[in-house]
């Protein structure tokens, strides 16, 4: 489900433009409860709930004792875990800072913060991982960024004047100048192809477009995939954001299977990028059996994806609450003990039988009371069955995400603890 909130839709309204449940930017869509299935044991901690808004900048200590992972190689998977260079356990434990998939084509809040500022900020509050949304008309050459300022001072670090770096630069330039300040960090980078055109994830249901084909969306990967090959910054490709709506998987249509689409696309960028993670999200529907956008990966049981180097496969869902929308299975009376069945059967399985390495992309939430509380209990639960075994990305860094909100206040300075108390204790080890 992805709307990808972005910082200009107001989901609420747009949750409602299908029949079918499409939902707002990844606001999700569906009218069929999940199948139940077994859960699994819980790795996790209990979380926090304070709801003051102080600045937060201690990094919390390695979860669970764990080894920090090498920042100095790329990643790999072995049965469900993803490992390191040196086959020490890793995972991204990140947070989503969209903004190039948008008309601005730049990350947003640079016109309050500095870009090394945010970086900084992200890295000391825990997180080892930044996705960053893009759209291929970034990749343009006549695409132009803006609202990026360039003077003043940051309000946190201080840099002064704001992103002077970034001024004149294009867009593919003002990425790769984010992509090394997060280096500089040891903060790891997914890029998620959101979109073919600016604010155009709402519209778009598969990997390609009247504007961009299926060719030219794997040459725009395959240009990424040579130009950042060998930069250890960036380690996953997520090859489309929140397939749905008409897309398929394995039902043998050329113009609609996604699965088939991920490995032309994936085998074509390892053949040029032999050392990135191709990052596959699932779809909308399998059948009968609706879930969010890009979230169903139950058809991966006789149908998985195959690459050139199975090793960089990992696979991704996108998970959200009642905020978003009133999935049948939040309606359920067994709610909450029925969550980890739905989870189980569209994803959880893979990790549960060593079949993959899954990346949650995409979930977050805005206010813990909403839906009666619902929400707060849907965010926990999911938590808790994540534990310590899961990467994510947190949606979202941004605060102008109309359904979610994010980790940070409006002032695009402040974080929302009761978020960061939640989280904190799924940290993984940052990568050193």
């Amino acid at each position: 489900m992805s709307f990808n909130r972005s910082s200009y839709v107001l989901c609420g309204a747009l949750t409602w433009l299908s029949a079918l449940g499409t939902g707002c930017g990844d606001a999700a869509q569906q009218t069929n409860s999940g199948p139940s299935g077994v859960a699994p044991d819980s790795n996790g901690n209990g979380n926090g709930s304070g709801d003051s808004n102080s600045n937060n900048s201690s990094p919390p200590p390695a979860t669970n004792g764990a080894v920090a992972p090498s920042a100095s190689g790329f990643l790999h998977v072995a049965g469900s875990q993803l490992l390191d260079d040196s086959g020490r356990s890793a995972r991204l434990t990140g947070v989503n800072w969209f903004g190039f998939e948008t008309s601005n084509l730049s990350p947003h809040g640079l016109w309050a913060r500095d870009y090394r500022s945010m970086l900084k900020q992200i890295h000391d509050l825990g997180f080892n991982s930044v996705r960053i949304p893009w759209c291929n008309a970034m990749l343009r050459p006549d695409a132009k960024a803006s609202s990026v300022n360039t003077y003043g001072a940051d309000p946190y670090d201080g840099s002064d004047p704001m992103n002077e770096p970034l001024q004149g630069k294009s867009p593919l330039e003002m990425m790769d100048l984010v992509i090394e300040a997060a280096g500089e960090l040891n903060l790891k980078i997914i890029l998620d192809n959101h979109s073919r055109k600016p604010d155009g994830y709402m519209e778009e249901k598969v990997w390609y477009s009247e504007a961009v084909s299926e060719a030219q969306w794997i040459a725009d990967w395959v240009f990424l995939a040579e130009h950042y090959r060998g930069n250890r910054t960036v380690v996953g490709f997520d090859l489309d954001n929140e397939p749905h709506g008409n897309a398929t998987w394995g039902a043998g249509s050329t113009d609609t299977d996604w699965n088939a689409a991920a490995e032309r696309c994936g085998n074509a960028i390892l053949a040029i990028n032999s050392d990135a993670l191709i990052i596959v999200e699932g779809v909308e529907k399998v059948g009968t059996d609706g879930y969010w956008w890009g979230g169903n990966l139950s058809a991966t049981r006789s149908k998985p994806i195959v690459l050139a180097k199975p090793e960089k496969l990992v696979y991704s869902a996108h998970e959200y609450g009642p905020e978003v929308f009133e999935q049948p299975w939040f309606a359920d009376g067994s709610f909450p003990e029925n969550l980890a069945g739905v989870w189980s059967s569209h994803f959880g399985f893979l990790m549960q039988e060593n079949l993959g390495h899954v990346l949650i992309g995409e979930f977050g939430i805005k206010d813990k009371s909403a839906a009666s509380g619902r929400a707060g209990t849907w965010f926990e639960s999911f938590l808790k069955y994540m534990g310590s075994s899961y990467s994510w990305s947190f949606w979202c860094w941004n605060p102008n995400s109309g359904d979610t909100e994010g980790l940070l206040g409006y002032d695009w300075l402040t974080p929302k603890d009761w978020k960061l108390d939640a989280l904190k204790p799924y940290l993984a080890p940052q990568f050193e």
